[in-house]
């Protein structure tokens, strides 16, 4: 693993204050970093059982502050293994990616060419956040997912 996002890792569940400290100096140390194996792992890092979630929203920032098309590409690739212990937080960077238009429309058109195993898991997830605030996201949501037949 890349040594920032070791340290990141390490210190994901943001317990103590000094947890805290070590996770944004990580970060810190990431910013302006590009390498495709920052993007690639930096999902790993999400984690629902995080004890201060405005820290982690750092995070948030951070991916989110990448590329577009890299961003959305590694989100859509991490997918699969975020459900398991980031659901929540795999809700909110699609939650994200779904309230803005240039994103969904980009995140959808990736999304199409993606294999099958992630097409799945995206529709379970885009699906449970339609069910969940169906007047909000149920155009947003259909507009993604009519990409993925």
């Amino acid at each position: 693993m890349y040594p920032g996002i070791a340290q990141l890792y390490h210190n994901r569940l943001l317990r103590t204050e000094l947890e805290c400290e070590a996770f944004d100096l990580a970060l810190e140390g990431l910013a302006g970093d590009t390498e495709d194996v920052v993007i690639h792992q930096i999902f790993k890092v999400f984690d629902d059982d995080t004890e201060q979630e405005e820290v982690m929203f750092g995070l948030v920032h951070f991916v989110e502050s990448y590329q577009m098309e890299m961003y959305l590409t590694q989100l859509l690739e991490s997918l699969p293994d975020m459900l398991d212990n980031a659901r929540n937080w795999a809700i909110v960077l699609n939650q994200r990616i779904l309230d803005d238009d240039i994103s969904r429309k980009e995140y959808g058109d990736i999304a199409a060419g993606m294999a099958p195993r992630i097409k799945k898991s995206l529709a379970f997830l885009l699906e449970e956040i339609r069910e969940d605030n169906p007047r909000l996201y149920e155009r947003k949501v259909n507009t993604v997912l009519a990409k993925l037949k």
